[in-house]
């Protein structure tokens, strides 16, 4: 009897959807998050391109400690040592890593706080209530408060190599006030996971994308 509950296990854990380990996101994760953040980029109207184009974006996933487990161009798949010719703007590599570390960074598994929330709660105009109409979107006051804090000098303990301080199995860090990184949270357990980043076009654009990602890739926005 115990042999039969045993195999019948194993085979239910087979067919079981794909989740997160219990420290966090895994890199099989991330690759699924990715291909989710990849084909809803593909399919988003452009802000800035001009008419008829679609976004290209910078796509990064870290685990629950923050440490990057994959940051990837949407258009060619490249990586910031191999951009494999992409289009999407270099600025955005690491704004897309500090996107998905700000939106770990500040939440927990009571409340999630995305970067853009993160964003209006440090305005000093007094525009910062979340919900105000307009603020931090394409269409508002200073969508892209925070700009200069975003690629900050990072020494050769991330190495030294070209694209090698972006690497993955580092903890890079960064916090922007803009929106783009989203955490993310496993939809059974409602622990946070992990979170994600994305960068390269309108605010509005990559903060679509970015929770698209997510629900896309199998996990939650909120606990």
């Amino acid at each position: 009897m115990k042999t039969i509950v045993v195999v019948a296990g194993m085979i239910l854990f087979t067919f079981l959807p794909l989740t997160a380990s219990a420290t966090g996101l895994t890199s099989a994760n991330a690759a699924t998050i990715f291909t989710s953040c990849q084909t809803i980029a593909n399919a988003t109207s452009s802000a800035l391109r001009g008419s008829g184009k679609t976004t290209k974006m910078w796509c990064a996933v870290v685990e629950r400690e923050g440490q990057l487990l994959l940051i990837e161009s949407t258009d060619t798949n490249g990586t910031p040592s191999a951009p494999a010719n992409s289009d999407a703007w270099r600025g955005s590599i690491e704004i897309a890593i500090a996107k998905a570390y700000t939106g770990l960074a500040f939440s927990s598994n009571d409340q999630a706080l995305d970067s853009r929330t993160v964003g209006l709660l440090t305005r000093m105009d007094g525009a910062g209530k979340p919900g105000t109409p307009f603020v931090g979107t394409d269409a508002g006051t200073a969508p892209l408060f925070g700009l200069g804090a975003t690629n900050p000098f990072r020494g050769t303990s991330f190495g030294a190599a070209q694209g090698g301080d972006d690497a993955v199995n580092n903890f890079h860090h960064g916090i922007v006030t803009f929106a783009g990184g989203q955490p993310v949270y496993d939809c059974s357990t409602h622990l946070l996971v992990g979170a994600v980043g994305v960068s390269g076009d309108g605010v509005d654009q990559d903060d679509a994308v970015a929770k698209g990602a997510v629900t896309g890739g199998g996990f939650c926005l909120t606990p």
